[in-house]
């Protein structure tokens, strides 16, 4: 099998919000490196990541944060919060110890988590690092009910430190508070991937009709105004998601109203992007999919939720919309607002998805801080990763790396002495410039940056000559080598390297076999002759 990079991903389960910005940054690391794979812990149901992700994982039904018991979609039930919290904080040193173990025995090399403290907690026993994705934590979100119930404050300070713990730390817009030297994002969406008239046509909504979209967050509950949308308005159609009826996955039609089942057949991006308007209460992931979307959105704020004024206020600012109060959606008074629907536009976006921003800055980090490099087919297209640890050793792991042979305008090589505290071929005189393909990184951007980096210098110009697998019983490499004219200033990497020079064609014949020159740039030197003489041969014959 081809080695996999695996990753931990903890996930809050409050609500489907967390689960969908979750799946927006698996994707989008994925489509960077798409030998990854996910352990995914967390209550979230399994379905959801199977809708939202283009990748096989391991779900694992894990309970990774308390978050606020919710009565209802718009309410909390402080009490049942802190029963639940004092069940599951501390944590348990042998919980902590069996989920270590878990993810070790996966090789996952990073733990990701969605405001999951157990995440943190999880990745700090097993020696790993961690990143931690949020627009708020827990302990921020508890200080708002201290004056409620004095209980929270314990779980104030444990959350407090166990968030401080994360070795890096990702903030995604709209953010409740910005903490300064921590990256920050634009919304983390899910995207859409199918064209919204197609949507429109499988819910049988002509081109005429306008469609709302009413949304509650993944939660179920019976919409107590339900009876009002069948007798609104026969030129606009009511897309309910997420009910609890027993319908089919495709939706049930009633009059003007199509209601979808939680797990439907219909991914909720594209529905919020073939809506002309979305009402539901203010949540990250439904609120990020809108904002991308550049649809108008029809807020019902949660007084009782100290997020929730944040998100208003990103939304005044951002996007199209309005309010809704509580009680006029309850009873159905919003209706009237939608008359108003043909003065909102749909916004355009330009926008980069947070979801990009948050896997570049993840696969940079990783890729240095473990060294990731990327396994190759003898074509050099990308089959799996590991780290570099693992590939030094194991020859069946083929690799990229990149030569470059530098020469003088007379035509004399510079050899590179390699450092006495090398693991392979110390103090021997080596290739001009050597060096690993980073993951992620062209041949040709590997080239310049090992010549900056092992040199100090950048040629005006290059020319790849040819490339070839090279293999002996520490590693597999496949070699892509170039060759560039240089005559200025050398200032090498004294870390790497011990002194450089150049040398005659004839000085390096007579030191061949002498455990003078490095067995890799012997055998690269005889190469490189052949290609020249072929390449002389061929100029003669023209």
């Amino acid at each position: 099998m081809n080695p996999k990079l695996s990753i931990a991903f903890f996930v809050t389960s409050h609500g489907f919000g967390h689960a969908a910005r979750s799946s927006s940054v698996m994707n989008a690391i994925y489509a960077r490196w798409p030998f990854v794979h996910f352990e995914i812990f967390t209550k979230t149901p399994e379905w959801f990541f199977k809708n939202s992700l283009l990748m096989t994982f391991n779900y694992h039904s894990e309970t990774t944060d308390i978050g606020l018991v919710q009565s209802s979609p718009l309410h909390f039930d402080l009490d049942k919060t802190i029963d639940a919290l004092e069940k599951f904080l501390p944590f348990d040193e042998l919980r902590l110890a069996g989920l270590a173990d878990q993810i070790y025995q996966s090789d996952c090399q990073l733990v990701i988590s969605d405001i999951s403290p157990l995440g943190i907690a999880v990745a700090e026993h097993a020696g790993l690092s961690s990143v931690l994705i949020e627009n708020f934590t827990w302990d921020w979100i508890y200080k708002a009910y201290l004056g409620n119930d004095t209980r929270f404050k314990k779980y104030i300070n444990m959350l407090g430190d166990l968030f401080s713990k994360a070795g890096h730390r990702i903030q995604a817009a709209p953010v409740c508070y910005l903490i300064k030297g921590h990256l920050c994002t634009p919304p983390i969406s899910r995207m859409p991937v199918t064209d919204p008239r197609l949507i429109r046509k499988r819910l049988e909504i002509n081109d005429f009709d306008k469609m709302v979209l009413i949304t509650m967050g993944g939660i179920s509950e019976t919409l107590p105004f339900v009876d009002q949308l069948a007798d609104f308005d026969e030129n606009i159609c009511f897309v309910v998601p997420g009910t609890s009826m027993n319908i089919p996955i495709d939706g049930e039609k009633q009059k003007n109203i199509i209601f979808l089942p939680q797990n439907s057949s219909f991914y909720h991006p594209d529905l919020v992007n073939a809506a002309d308007v979305v009402i539901g209460k203010i949540g990250y992931s439904t609120l990020a999919e809108v904002y991308h979307a550049g649809v108008p959105y029809g807020y019902i704020p949660r007084s009782d939720f100290r997020e929730s004024s944040v998100f208003e206020s990103y939304i005044q600012s951002n996007m199209e919309g309005f309010r809704i109060n509580e009680k006029d959606f309850v009873s159905g008074a919003w209706l009237k607002q939608l008359y108003d629907l043909p003065a909102l536009p749909k916004r355009s976006i330009n926008e980069m998805n947070g979801a990009d921003v948050a896997a570049d800055y993840i696969c940079n980090r990783l890729a240095c801080e473990k060294e990731i490099l990327e396994i190759v087919d003898t074509k050099g297209c990308v089959i799996g990763a590991a780290p570099r640890k693992c590939v030094h050793g194991n020859n069946q792991l083929l690799h990229r790396v990149v030569h470059v042979l530098v020469f003088d305008r007379k035509n004399r090589l510079l050899l590179q002495q390699r450092s006495l505290n090398k693991r392979v071929a110390p103090g021997r005189w080596d290739t001009s410039v050597g060096g690993h393909v980073d993951c992620g990184e062209s041949v040709e951007t590997a080239m310049f940056r090992e010549m900056e980096e092992e040199l100090g210098i950048r040629p005006l110009s290059s020319q790849f000559i040819y490339q070839y697998i090279h293999s002996n019983n520490f590693e597999s490499e496949l070699v892509f080598t170039y060759t560039c004219q240089y005559d200025g200033v050398i200032s090498f990497n004294p870390e790497e390297i011990d002194a450089v020079k150049f040398w005659e064609m004839e000085e390096i014949n007579e030191y061949l076999g002498k455990e003078i020159l490095s067995d890799n740039f012997e055998s690269e030197f005889m190469r490189y002759n052949r290609w020249f003489e072929i390449k002389a041969s061929s100029v003669q014959k023209s």
